[in-house]
């Protein structure tokens, strides 16, 4: 290749269609990993589906989707050697844009879309050339478990999936869907949500023709040099307002320190992510309305540009007028949220006596961007320790009911999905006493639920795997007292790690009550448990009967104590622990 090609650089807008239909990219083997979480695929949906909704009209039609705005996700770096194209930069990316259209295909087909309407979306994971069927995104250690959620998404990937990347495909996969908002849930909206998606979701795809160039390009665009973060444009601007230079000198280092604690304790982000939630606890009063060309208003702005609505709205909704102010709202005000703040996050991450609730929680949790803006809401500085951990709790449990009811009863708790009310219950209960506060989250409860409890019955169909893991988990933890650490009980590629299970085979099901069908007696939730995994082969060779009295020796089905299950009792059985799980459901997840 002479120089002239191998320092060329190619920089395209493309939609994510054009990247993924009819091309087949390598991935380096040091780059091959998945490692996207669920926070990640959150703000992914999030704010594809903020976007689509923000133009979508109930009556649009499939062919307006190219009136629809852009939504622009940033570049992916490629490297084109010989006919022969690798992903420098973007494979995390275009994984999780995998993922979704895996869900999507399944999902028009479950909705019974139209035929004419419904998008053959096989073309953007799989791609037939040089008489090779491979991946579109080749990674050979992928082929099977993206082929399986291709063809059998509702069925557990019965293979060994100890690697990193078949597990965390698998688990962002049941992600989405949970997080998938119900919105967009229908044979009407979802075909032009999936010709948006593929034709007006844009990337900016960057080709060099020489590897060397290629990681050039991608440590350029991902050297920040100098630039100023919004954390630092704040400073500046509430150090300018004080005005004496030794109040000035003083802040300064205090806000090095304590942003130094956030970045190094909570994350690089840190600093960015307590403003955001700090300012919609305790100062955002406006939220964008959910229809077509509508702006974005103290929530929305917050997130995006904090410093700037600080800039614009003092003294109006900050209070922020004289130089006092400034040295009292940084010296006191953010002294004291940010130590909070990072209270919060310490007790979401490890076990804290009174406050263990706040660390299972955070297993299953609604979104970062809505939870701390909750917790921070209602404390105040005249508050006690006791009061504040009283708060803390409160919200811990709220946000425990909220997330596992709502999805128990299939309903998304995606940030789209619930941001609205969720924003208003933050206003709400701003600066509220004990009493108010608990009396204000259980009215949310109640208004989002009509009862204290949504069906979880009869039958609830095993519909998500990863959700019903940590739905076991709950079980397990709730009735076995020698459980030290919830963490233990949470999926991980060990071999002694919990695994969730069929507890029997359809074939074995020969006695069925009239009333329910045999394939709806085995995907019922009741019908499965977790065991560790190198236990799977040696129950599994066991009769039914010999399987049972295993699982209930060995504190698998806690729940079913004092059952005495007989040879013929399918039926009974599935029955008997469906009506326990609904007890239990009720008990754990009730709100006081």
């Amino acid at each position: 290749m002479s120089n002239h090609i191998a320092n060329k650089i190619e920089a395209k807008d493309k939609s994510l269609s054009k990247i993924l239909n009819d091309e087949r990219f390598k991935i380096d083997v040091f780059q091959r990993e998945y490692r996207w979480q669920r926070k990640q695929i959150e703000d992914l949906i999030s704010d594809l589906s903020i976007s689509f909704l923000g133009n979508y009209i109930t009556g649009h039609t499939i062919d307006m989707y190219d009136t629809y705005d852009s939504y622009y996700m940033g570049p992916i770096v490629l490297c084109e050697d010989r006919g022969s194209l690798s992903i420098v930069d973007g494979q995390q990316r275009l994984t999780s844009f995998t993922l979704l259209l895996l869900y999507l295909n399944d999902l028009q087909k479950k909705l019974e879309v139209e035929e004419n309407l419904q998008k053959d979306l096989a073309k953007y994971l799989f791609v037939n050339k040089g008489g090779k069927k491979t991946l579109i995104l080749d990674i050979d250690t992928r082929e099977t478990i993206v082929k399986h959620l291709f063809e059998n998404p509702d069925t557990i990937f019965e293979e060994d999936s100890t690697d990193e990347s078949v597990r965390n495909i698998i688990e962002r996969f049941e992600d989405i869907k949970t997080l998938f908002p119900e919105d967009i849930k229908s044979k009407e909206v979802l075909p032009l949500f999936i010709e948006w998606l593929l034709y007006r979701v844009v990337l900016v795809e960057v080709k060099a023709f020489s590897m060397e160039n290629a990681y050039t390009i991608f440590e350029t665009m991902n050297d920040r040099g100098l630039n100023l973060s919004p954390t630092e444009m704040l400073k500046g601007y509430l150090l300018s307002k004080i005005g004496d230079e030794e109040k000035s000198f003083e802040i300064n280092e205090f806000w090095k320190e304590r942003i130094s604690e956030l970045r190094s304790n909570v994350g690089s982000d840190g600093d960015l992510e307590f403003f955001r939630s700090w300012l919609r606890a305790k100062y955002a009063d406006t939220i964008r309305p959910s229809k077509q060309g509508a702006t974005n208003e103290d929530f929305e702005i917050i997130g995006t540009q904090f410093h700037a609505w600080i800039r614009n709205n003092s003294p109006g909704k900050t209070g922020l007028a004289t130089a006092f102010d400034h040295y009292f709202f940084l010296r006191s005000d953010f002294d004291f949220f940010s130590s909070i703040y990072k209270d919060v996050y310490f007790f979401r991450i490890k076990p804290t006596e009174g406050l263990e609730n706040i660390y299972i929680t955070n297993f299953y949790s609604i979104a970062d961007s809505l939870a701390y803006p909750l917790y921070l809401s209602p404390i105040t500085k005249l508050d006690d320790e006791d009061i504040i951990t009283e708060k803390i709790r409160l919200i811990g449990k709220f946000i425990d009911v909220f997330a596992n009811v709502r999805t128990i009863s299939g309903k998304a708790i995606t940030q789209s999905s619930i941001r609205t009310s969720m924003y208003e219950l933050v206003k709400s209960i701003r600066d509220s006493e004990v009493l108010v506060l608990k009396e204000k989250l259980n009215t949310e409860l109640q208004k989002s639920y009509d009862k204290d409890m949504p069906p979880f019955s009869p039958l609830h169909q095993m519909d998500n795997w990863g959700y019903y893991h940590y739905f076991f988990a709950r079980v397990l933890f709730e009735l076995q007292p020698d459980v030290e650490d919830f963490n233990d009980l949470i999926r991980s590629r060990k071999q002694s790690s919990l695994i969730i299970v069929r507890i029997f085979n359809i074939e074995e099901i020969d006695e069925v009550d009239d009333k329910v069908s045999s394939e709806r007696l085995v995907n019922a939730v009741a019908a499965y448990c977790l065991i560790r995994r190198y236990e799977q082969d040696v129950v599994f060779q066991k009769k039914p009967i010999n399987r049972v009295k295993y699982l209930l020796k060995q504190g698998y089905l806690p729940e079913m104590k004092g059952y005495e299950f007989d040879e013929n009792e399918f039926v009974n059985f599935i029955m008997e622990r469906d009506k326990r799980l609904q007890d239990l459901t009720s008990k754990i997840w009730s709100f006081s």
